[in-house]
């Protein structure tokens, strides 16, 4: 799971189980989840605002079990695949889009819509994971005033599939290429 910050491998399924429950909430007063927190991240984070970002990303996580090994994959690119899909209505393409002009604060309202696309992920594959370590980082400079994240997954999530495809075709004529004597 997450080689980073925090590591879950050191909690037992009823800390992780108390952490699951709280997935989609900002930090508070379940001791129980607390402790595995603290547990799984080793230390206290540097400010406050990062200690909220990491104990969401380290909840969400716990939707995933270990022993399932999902492949992990950014946050965004899950959001692109969800968008190019034939059958995504309108209505989850304009939520996702919509992302990047929350703001990440305490009322949570932004941590609510992430976790219910990590829900809408866990559904739909539970063999693949957003990079919540990834995530963290993110969040940690979504509320920047240059929006430099922001950018970055709209970019990524309005990315056609073709090009994706293009580039591995790509790839490929030059490994070929490469290997001519």
């Amino acid at each position: 799971m997450s080689d980073g910050k925090w590591s879950l491998e050191r909690l037992d399924a009823g800390a992780r189980n108390s952490l699951k429950r709280n997935a989609g909430q900002m930090i508070g007063n379940d001791y129980q989840a607390l402790e595995a927190f603290y547990r799984a991240v080793g230390y206290v984070p540097k400010s406050r605002e990062q200690e909220e970002q990491w104990f969401a990303c380290v909840c969400m996580e716990c939707l995933w079990k270990p022993e399932d090994h999902p492949q992990v994959v950014l946050f965004e690119e899950m959001l692109r695949r969800k968008y190019h899909q034939p059958d995504t209505s309108d209505s989850i393409k304009r939520r996702i889009i919509s992302l990047a002009d929350v703001p990440w604060s305490r009322d949570g309202f932004l941590l609510g819509k992430l976790n219910n696309f990590s829900r809408m992920f866990k559904a739909e594959s539970g063999s693949v994971m957003p990079d919540f370590d990834r995530l963290a980082e993110d969040l940690a400079q979504w509320n920047r005033p240059e929006h430099q994240v922001q950018r970055r997954w709209i970019r990524t999530i309005c990315e056609a599939p073709e090009k994706e495809e293009t580039n591995t075709d790509n790839l490929k004529d030059l490994e070929e290429a490469s290997h001519v004597d």
